[in-house]
């Protein structure tokens, strides 16, 4: 919080835009790139100051772009000091994907993750009971998938957005999502020559396939009743509950399935053939499921209720899923009149149309020329927002002075992905020069001067609310914190901060602050996703 000089942490590429952020109001400050040895790289002089409202303070920014050279450097000026050590390299990234995406196998319920692999957060298998029906007797096998945050939940609807996005990874980036090493190998349905990666994420679908009843609905969670104190996963013995069927819960399912099922065809075609078929009876299922205000929580279920009272974006993802994968009209029609009505551009669980729009505009089936055009046009018209909003941002982050809620992290990184399908509509660099200043903004180029993941950067994240990490007294590596939320909505912010707060500075490195330092599956995918854009090789 007393450094006056902010820049990622852990460094760019040769290629990037680099641009650091000093806190100051003179205006043409003088600032120096010093190698490790103290010698100047580079000097330039930093740009006009302008007042930030987010962070209530006056910033300007320095643009170092056309040092190239890979080495080791910090920054300097006059009066504010030196910032925080950075590298350029080319694989400058490489570790930071490796370790966010290991964080998705030390995630795994049902599963023991032994020591040589997990290190401190070896556990024996967890969660490995029957689960009952919520209001009934009946009990059913649903182990496997992720923990979905700092607790040892379950849940439908964020666990097909994160699956979504590392699909979506995968697609854009092979080649990068390939190099992924799982700790442990595969799972054992996995065939021998499927990417660990794709077999880290078969293994979250393996659970989703779990979840869905005989009649199609699924199931919107599985969790305990209440959650538990800060104990390892194998050391939570409640009994384990299955909430009821929700139509977002229905529709996120029949829509990451049928996606999953055009991406496993090439590696496991039963696998495929199980998705896709588990699809269809989702999306058949879905519009029978009747819940007036979205999904609640039964009285006696006090975890993560992930309500989500519009469901006409869920069902506007799974159509164009559907007719991406299978061509029938039927689901043609349904997104054409879903889409007609109202273009929906969100990349969070609450709302998913971006993933319906991507997957119409890149199925090879027939598709309404006047319709793609406008589902571009809107998701243009709301990067061009997002990029105002950013290149007026002192830190270079697309979120607005009341944008600051709960996960402004994955907000940020969303957006940012955002910014990247408008460059691809339109070939505009300053879409990706914006998206590329967001994972800075999250490394460490940011108000509170700390890097929000763990384990990177010389300030990082070092108490997250993560029961393991907790319970250890480390943080596991490679988990992007919620950030900064002015809500104030958990009892820790409110005994610190105050309503005069700034937003962009609400965040405590705290374990009790599950508002705002929390960790979830979906975060982390969003910054996977991000990555994977940004480092996919560019076309000639």
């Amino acid at each position: 919080m007393y450094e006056k000089l902010f820049l990622d942490q852990c460094g760019y590429r040769p290629d990037m835009k680099k641009r650091l952020t000093l806190r100051t109001q003179k205006p043409h400050t003088p600032f120096r790139i010093l190698r490790s040895d103290g010698s100047v790289a580079w000097q330039g002089v930093a740009g006009v100051p302008r007042f930030h409202a987010s962070a209530h303070e006056w910033n300007c920014v320095g643009d170092f772009s056309d040092l190239t050279q890979p080495g080791r450097y910090y920054a300097a000026a006059d009066g504010l000091g030196e910032s925080d050590g950075f590298e350029i390299s080319p694989s400058i990234y490489d570790e930071l994907f490796q370790a966010c995406m290991r964080f998705f196998w030390l995630q795994r319920c049902g599963d023991a993750l032994p020591e040589d692999a997990a290190g401190r957060y070896a556990h024996p298998h967890c969660h490995t009971g029957l689960a009952v029906e919520y209001g009934g007797t009946l009990k059913r096998d649903v182990t496997g998938g992720w923990h979905d945050a700092g607790d040892y939940g379950r849940y439908v609807v964020p666990g097909a957005m994160a699956v979504a996005q590392l699909l979506l990874a995968f697609e854009e980036n092979p080649a990068l999502c390939a190099s992924f090493h799982n700790p442990r190998s595969q799972t054992p349905e996995a065939g021998a020559d499927m990417p660990d990666f794709l077999a880290e994420v078969a293994w979250e679908l393996r659970w989703l396939l779990k979840m869905q009843r005989e009649d199609g609905a699924v199931f919107h969670k599985v969790t305990c009743r209440r959650f538990c104190g800060f104990i390892m996963p194998h050391e939570e013995k409640e009994e384990l509950v299955l909430s009821p069927v929700s139509p977002a819960a229905t529709w996120d399912f029949a829509a990451v399935c049928a996606m999953a099922a055009r991406v496993y065809r090439t590696w496991d075609p039963a696998f495929a053939e199980t998705l896709g078929a588990a699809a269809k009876r989702a999306y058949a299922a879905a519009p029978s499921i009747i819940l007036p205000g979205g999904f609640k929580n039964p009285p006696d279920i006090l975890t993560g209720e992930y309500e989500d009272a519009c469901t006409e974006d869920e069902h506007c993802w799974a159509a164009a899923e559907l007719y991406r994968t299978f061509g029938d009209s039927v689901y043609h029609c349904d997104f054409e009149r879903l889409a007609g009505r109202r273009i929906f551009i969100g990349y969070g669980w609450r709302d998913m149309g971006a993933y319906g729009n991507l997957a119409y505009l890149a199925t090879s089936f027939e598709t309404s020329p006047a319709l793609c055009e406008k589902i571009r046009a809107a998701m243009l018209a709301e990067a061009e927002a997002r990029l105002a909003i950013a290149e007026a941002d002192g830190y270079g982050v697309p979120l607005s002075r009341d944008e600051y809620s709960w996960g402004s992290n994955m907000d940020a990184a969303n957006f940012a992905i955002l910014l990247m399908d408008a460059a691809r509509f339109t070939q505009n660099a300053r879409y990706c020069e914006a998206a590329a200043d967001t994972l800075h903004y999250l490394l460490g180029r940011n108000p509170m001067g700390l890097c929000y993941v763990t384990g990177f950067g010389t300030h990082p994240i070092r108490h997250p609310h993560h029961r393991p990490s907790g319970f250890q007294g480390a943080a596991m590596p490679g988990m992007l914190s919620g950030g900064p939320c002015s809500w104030l909505a958990d009892e820790l912010v409110q005994s610190v901060f105050t309503k005069q707060t700034p937003p962009a500075k609400a965040l405590l490195d705290m374990t009790g602050s599950y508002s705002t330092n929390e960790v979830t599956i979906y975060w982390n995918s969003a910054l996977l996703l991000l990555l994977a854009r940004l480092l996919a090789p560019q076309p000639k």
